[in-house]
C-alpha cells in the first residue's frame, strides 16, 4: 500500500518544470486511517494534496492506474494520460470548489473522474476516484457511503493498530455500545473493551490476518456497567506500511439473544410443567410428587434451592415435606410457626405469592434453615386447597434475584398442578379406605382379606406351599358390649385390633370381618399354632375400658391351604367352623380345622425340642447348587443351601425346620454356623487349587434384623479368612421394606465390607419398586414360580422379560431361579439373562461333588470347552 512520503523541494521527476513546495507530513494514526478508507472503497482512488502530489492510493488504483496517472509521490497535474486535468477537478485539487467529476476519453474507453474534498484530522486533500462511466453511479453511492459510515450505523467500528493493541479510532457508536466516554474508551483499549489477555487477543488478531477475506464473525460475551450484553463481531485485517490495522464492526445482539433464551426457557419450563402433568395423573405415592414438584421448580427456574412446605399437623405453621438442593436431613424442618415472620408465613397469611430480594434485611433470623445456606433472595407461592393454602411451593437463592412475572407464573402452574395431583391421591386414598377398610380399626374389611387370600393362594399355588387362615372370635364380648355400652365395646374392638397387629409379621393381614370376628392370613409358611398362642396371651392381658380392667379371651380356628381347601372361601368357612369348635370345647382355644393338624402341632413341639440340640450334635450341612453362566455355560457360583441330617429320620425337608428355627430365634447361631462353614469351604477350595466361586447364603428376617449383623458378618469371615468378594447375601423383598430405613443402614454397611447383595424370588412381594434404586443391590433373582411356564404361559414369559429389563436398566445382574428345561435355557440366552440355576444344569450337591464339578470344569452341555 502506498503511504505519504515526504515532500521533496525541487523539479519532479515527470515535469522538470514543476517545483514541488515542502508541506508537513500528517500524522501516522490519520494516515492508517485513510488507508483504511481507501482500501475499502471500490474503484481506483488515490488522495492528492493540495498541489496535486499523490499521496496515498489503493490497490486498484495501483494495479489499473499507476502506469498512466502516477503514484505516491507524482503529481497529477503533469500525468501523461490526461495532458492536463479538467478545469473543475483542479480547482477542487486546489481548494477553490468542494466537489467535481468529468469525462475523460484519453484512455481507451470512457472514464469519469471524479473530485472530492477529504478532511480528517491532519489530512487535508481530494479523493480522486477513476471509474467506467456506467459505474460512475455506483462509485458515488460507494464513496458517500464509506464516509457516512462510520458515524451514520448503528453498529460500533474500531481501527486497532496490531502493533500496540491499542484504538486507532472508533465511531460514537462504539460509545454508546460501551456506555462509555470517547477518552474513557481509548484509555479502556481493545483489551479492556473485551476483558481479554494480551497474549489471548494477539492470538485472535494474528488469526484475522492469516485467514484473510475468510474471517467468519463470532460472538462475545461480557458484562458493561453490571449489564450483561451479546456481541457479533465482524473483523478484517488491512496492511499499511506501518503495518497491520484491524477493521472491527461490532452489533449488539443482547436482545436477540435474550429473547431466543427467553424461547428456550420457556420451552423448557413448558415441558418440565407438561411432564410433572402426566406424572401427577399417574403417581400414587405422593411422597414422590412432592420431591418432584421441589425438583421441577429449581430446574425451571434454574435457581439453587427448592421447598414443598405443608401444614403441620396441628395446623399451626409449615413443616418442610420435600426440598431440592437442601439436605433431605432436613425435611420436617420448621419453615413457618411460632409466630416467625418467614416468607412461608406470609405466604401462608396472603395466600398470594410473595417475594424477598435480602432476606438478611428484611426478614433477619426468621428462618434458620435458610440463614444457615446464606439465602438471599425467594419467591414462594400457595400450594392451592380447599381451605385456603395447604402449603407453600417455594425458590432461594444465596444471590440476588429480581423475580419476574414470567417466573412467578410457572412456579404457580407448578403449585397449581401439585394442588392437583394431591387432591386425587387423597381422593383416591379416601375411597380405598372406605371400600377396602373398617373405619372403626382401620383393618382391611372383609373384602380386602378375601383379595389378600386370594393373592396368598396363588403365590402358594406356585411355590407349592402352605397358607394359613385364622378366624379369631373374642369370647365374652356380648356381656361387654351388653353390661358396659356399644362405646365401650367399639374402645375393646379397636385395643384389641392393635394388638393382633402386634402378633404377627409385617407381611401377615389382620383383618375384622364384622362384629368381634377377626382374620389373620399368613401367606408363606409359617407355625400357626405359635401365632395362635401368641394371640391368645395378647388377649388374656386386661384392656382398660372406662377406667376399669377387662378380661376376654379368644376362639381361634384355623385352616391350611391346600389341605383345608382350594379357595379363599372355603378356607375361611373351613377356618370358621374349627373357630365354633374351639368355642364349644370351652373358649380360649384354638383348633385345626382337620384333626390330623394337631397331631401335626405335636410333631412340630417335637421338632423343636429336638433342633435346640441339632447344632450341637453336627447334624446340620451345606449342600450347594451351581450357577451357571448362561452366556459361557460354565459355573459362575452356588447357593448354600441349609440341610438337617436327622439321626432317625434322615434327611428332613427345610420347609419343616427352617420356620422352626425362625420362631425360636435359633437361625442366629445356625445362620452364623452356614457363614463360617461356607468361608472354610471356599479356602479349602483354594488350597486344592481350584479357583473359588461366590458363594450366596440365604439371610433370614431374624438374622437381619438383628443389630450390628455387619458386625458379626466382619468378625467372622475375619476370624475363617474369607474373603468377603465371595459371599453375596440373598434376601427378600418383605425382610427389606418391613424397615426400609434400617434395611438402607445395614445394606450400606454390609455393601461397604465388599459383600454382594441380591434380592430372591423377586416379583413376589408386594412392595413398591422404588426400592430397587434406594437400596445397594448387585442382583435379582427371577423367582422360580415364573420359570414353570415360561415358554408356554405368555404372562410368565412378560414378567420375566420384564424383570431381566428392569435389573439392566439398573446395571443388576439377574438369576433366574428352577430352570428344568432346555426350552427355558433358551429363552433365557435369548434374553440376555445373565445366570441360572436349576434341575437343568445341577440339583443341590454336596461338597465333593461340587468339588469335582469344579475340578472337571464342568459346563452346560452344548457350550464351547
Amino acid at each position: 500500500m502506498g503511504n505519504a512520503v515526504a515532500a521533496k523541494a525541487g523539479p519532479s521527476r515527470e515535469n522538470p518544470a514543476v517545483t514541488r513546495t515542502a508541506v508537513p507530513l500528517p500524522a501516522a494514526q490519520d494516515v492508517t486511517l485513510a488507508q483504511a478508507m481507501l482500501d475499502a472503497l471500490p474503484g481506483r482512488v488515490c488522495l492528492v494534496d493540495a498541489q496535486g502530489v499523490i499521496r496515498q492510493t489503493n490497490r486498484p488504483w495501483r494495479d489499473h492506474a499507476a502506469a498512466g496517472w502516477g503514484v505516491d509521490g507524482d503529481h497529477v497535474f503533469a500525468s501523461s494520460s490526461v495532458h492536463g486535468l479538467p478545469p473543475a477537478v483542479r480547482a477542487v485539487i486546489e481548494g477553490r470548489q468542494p466537489a467535481a467529476s468529468a469525462n475523460l476519453h484519453a484512455m481507451p474507453g470512457q472514464l469519469l473522474v471524479r473530485a472530492t474534498r477529504f478532511r480528517h484530522g491532519t489530512l487535508d486533500g481530494t479523493l480522486l476516484t477513476l471509474d467506467d462511466v456506467s459505474a460512475a453511479e455506483r462509485g458515488d453511492e460507494a464513496l458517500a457511503r464509506f464516509r457516512h459510515a462510520m458515524e451514520t450505523t448503528s453498529d460500533a467500528i474500531y481501527l486497532v493498530d496490531r502493533a500496540t493493541l491499542s484504538f486507532i479510532d472508533f465511531n460514537e457508536a462504539a460509545c454508546r455500545m460501551r456506555r462509555c466516554t470517547r477518552a474513557e474508551l481509548m484509555a479502556m483499549g481493545p483489551m479492556g473493551a473485551l476483558e481479554i489477555s494480551r497474549p489471548a487477543l494477539e492470538a485472535v488478531y494474528d488469526g484475522v490476518i492469516a485467514e484473510g477475506d475468510a474471517v467468519a464473525p463470532v460472538e462475545w460475551a461480557g458484562t458493561v456497567n453490571g449489564r450483561r450484553v451479546y456481541v457479533e463481531i465482524r473483523r478484517r485485517a488491512l496492511h499499511t506500511a506501518d503495518g497491520w490495522v484491524i477493521v472491527t464492526i461490532s452489533r449488539d445482539v443482547s436482545a436477540r439473544k435474550r429473547a431466543e433464551k427467553g424461547v428456550r426457557r420457556a420451552a423448557r419450563q413448558q415441558g418440565l410443567i407438561a411432564g410433572f402433568g402426566h406424572l401427577a395423573l399417574s403417581q400414587t405415592d405422593l411422597e414422590t410428587l412432592l420431591e418432584r414438584a421441589a425438583t421441577v421448580a429449581a430446574e425451571g427456574l434454574n435457581i439453587e434451592y427448592a421447598e414443598v412446605s405443608q401444614r403441620a399437623p396441628t395446623g399451626d405453621g409449615l413443616l418442610l415435606v420435600a426440598c431440592a438442593g437442601f439436605d433431605e436431613a432436613h425435611i420436617g424442618h420448621p419453615m413457618a410457626g411460632d409466630g416467625r415472620d418467614t416468607q412461608s408465613a406470609r405466604v401462608l397469611r396472603t395466600n398470594a405469592a410473595v417475594t424477598v430480594r435480602r432476606h438478611a434485611e428484611e426478614l433477619p433470623g426468621a428462618c434458620a434453615l435458610l440463614d444457615r445456606h446464606g439465602v438471599q433472595s425467594g419467591l414462594g407461592v400457595p400450594i392451592p386447597g380447599p381451605k385456603g393454602p395447604r402449603g407453600v411451593l417455594g425458590v432461594y437463592s444465596p444471590r440476588e434475584w429480581r423475580f419476574n412475572d414470567e417466573q412467578v407464573n410457572f412456579l404457580q402452574s407448578v403449585a397449581n398442578t401439585l394442588a392437583t395431583a394431591i387432591d386425587r391421591v387423597e381422593a383416591e386414598g379416601r375411597l380405598q379406605q372406605l371400600s377396602q377398610f373398617d373405619t372403626l380399626t382401620g383393618l382391611p374389611n372383609r373384602t380386602l382379606v378375601l383379595d389378600r387370600l386370594s393373592q396368598a393362594l396363588a403365590h402358594a399355588l406356585r411355590h407349592d406351599w402352605r397358607v394359613d387362615v385364622m378366624i379369631l372370635n373374642l369370647d365374652r364380648f356380648k356381656i361387654v358390649n351388653d353390661t358396659l355400652g356399644h362405646a365401650m365395646g367399639d374402645d375393646l374392638l379397636a385395643q384389641a385390633a392393635q394388638r393382633l397387629k402386634g402378633c404377627v409379621r409385617a407381611s401377615d393381614t389382620v383383618g375384622r370381618l364384622g362384629g368381634d370376628e377377626f382374620a389373620i392370613v399368613l401367606p408363606k409358611p409359617d407355625d400357626a399354632a405359635t401365632v395362635a398362642k401368641r394371640v391368645m396371651a395378647a388377649m388374656a392381658q386386661p384392656f382398660h375400658l372406662g377406667g376399669q380392667d377387662v378380661y376376654v379371651s379368644a376362639s381361634i380356628g384355623i385352616g391350611v391351604y391346600p389341605e383345608d381347601g382350594p379357595d379363599a372361601h372355603t378356607l375361611l368357612k373351613n377356618a370358621d367352623t374349627a373357630m365354633n369348635q374351639a368355642k364349644q370345647r370351652g373358649r380360649n382355644t384354638f383348633l385345626f380345622y382337620l384333626p390330623q393338624m394337631n397331631d401335626q402341632a405335636v410333631q412340630r413341639l417335637r421338632l423343636e425340642a429336638q433342633l435346640r440340640n441339632a447344632l450341637e450334635r453336627g447334624e446340620f450341612l451345606l449342600h450347594y447348587q451351581p450357577k451357571v453362566n448362561v452366556a459361557t455355560g460354565e459355573i459362575s457360583g452356588f447357593e448354600a443351601l441349609l440341610r438337617w441330617l436327622h439321626p432317625e429320620r434322615g434327611m428332613v425337608p427345610p420347609l419343616e425346620f427352617i420356620s422352626i428355627l425362625e420362631d425360636t430365634g435359633l437361625i442366629v447361631p445356625v445362620g452364623e454356623w452356614v457363614l463360617r462353614t461356607v468361608c472354610r469351604q471356599l479356602a479349602a477350595w483354594k488350597a486344592q487349587g481350584l479357583v473359588p466361586r461366590p458363594v450366596a447364603i440365604n439371610l433370614s428376617a431374624r438374622q437381619f434384623q438383628e443389630r450390628g449383623l455387619d458386625e458379626v458378618v466382619r468378625a467372622i469371615v475375619a476370624e475363617e479368612g474369607g474373603d468377603p468378594a465371595l459371599l453375596e447375601f440373598e434376601l427378600t423383598e418383605s425382610m427389606l421394606m418391613a424397615d426400609a430405613d434400617a434395611a438402607t443402614r445395614t445394606l450400606a454397611a454390609l455393601k461397604a465390607y465388599g459383600v454382594r447383595l441380591s434380592v430372591d424370588d423377586f416379583g413376589t412381594g408386594y412392595s413398591s419398586l422404588s426400592y430397587l434404586k434406594r437400596f445397594p443391590l448387585d442382583a435379582l433373582k427371577i423367582d422360580r414360580s415364573f420359570m414353570r411356564d415360561v415358554t408356554t404361559d405368555s404372562n410368565d414369559a412378560s414378567i420375566a422379560l420384564a424383570i431381566i429389563r428392569l435389573a439392566h436398566s439398573l446395571r443388576l445382574d439377574v438369576v433366574a431361579e428352577g430352570v428344568e428345561t432346555a426350552d427355558q435355557l433358551q429363552f433365557l440366552r435369548s434374553h440376555d439373562c445373565d445366570q441360572m440355576q436349576g434341575f437343568f444344569f445341577s440339583r443341590p450337591l454336596p461338597v465333593a461333588d461340587c468339588t469335582r464339578a469344579l475340578r472337571e470344569g464342568r459346563r452346560l452341555a452344548g457350550q464351547p470347552g
